[in-house]
């Protein structure tokens, strides 16, 4: 019997979210276990919260990047930080991404503009990212048509029922990780998702 999927859910706005979609495909392919990358909007409206996550010279900041250094290292994966917090439009990037999903690119362009923030320091949602990103998944022809979809109603309200179908879950961070019913937030509980996906337990 196959194992369940596991549906990722993010913002791209989330930089713990770095972490996760940089690793997830080899883990998943290794576990046996398919994902679904799923956009919603923001985190405000899951939780009603009106400012940022992390505030700009707090400790909790501070806290944030010495710890996504430590996994970069841990994963070994490539990061120049602090990047440029916040992303210039997270709303905009998650539009794109959803036109991806359902186009088959989406995957890749989730990657590549993570990777063109976390290495470049060229923000997701911008305008420079969602070229350079489209590009390097293989969108380059496409990009006007894509990013025209991108702002049209239908996308839109896409966004918005997936945001709300988000918070019908009880989600409230990015990335959360949702195994059937069960839910696990944050890129340190990839592994705990995982193994729930292939044994319904931990």
């Amino acid at each position: 019997m196959a194992a369940p999927a596991i549906d990722v859910w993010f913002t791209m706005g989330s930089t713990y979210t770095f972490l996760t979609v940089s690793r997830i495909d080899a883990m998943a392919r290794a576990a046996g276990v398919a994902i679904r990358l799923r956009p919603f909007r923001t985190v405000g409206p899951l939780t009603g919260a009106t400012q940022l996550p992390f505030l700009p010279g707090t400790a909790k900041m501070h806290y944030m990047w010495r710890d996504i250094g430590r996994r970069v290292a841990l994963h070994g994966l490539r990061a120049s930080l602090p990047v440029p917090y916040p992303a210039p439009s997270p709303p905009r990037a998650n539009r794109v991404a959803l036109v991806g999903m359902a186009e088959g690119w989406g995957p890749d362009y989730v990657r590549a503009a993570y990777r063109l923030w976390f290495e470049q320091g060229i923000g997701t949602g911008g305008e420079e990212n969602l070229r350079l990103a489209l590009a390097e998944c293989g969108q380059a022809d496409g990009t006007e048509r894509i990013l025209a979809l991108a702002e049209s109603e239908a996308i839109v309200q896409e966004l918005d029922r997936e945001t709300g179908e988000a918070r019908r879950l009880g989600l409230f961070g990015s990335p959360s990780f949702v195994v059937g019913g069960e839910v696990f937030w944050g890129d340190d509980h990839l592994e705990d998702a995982i193994r729930w996906a292939r044994q319904g337990r931990l």
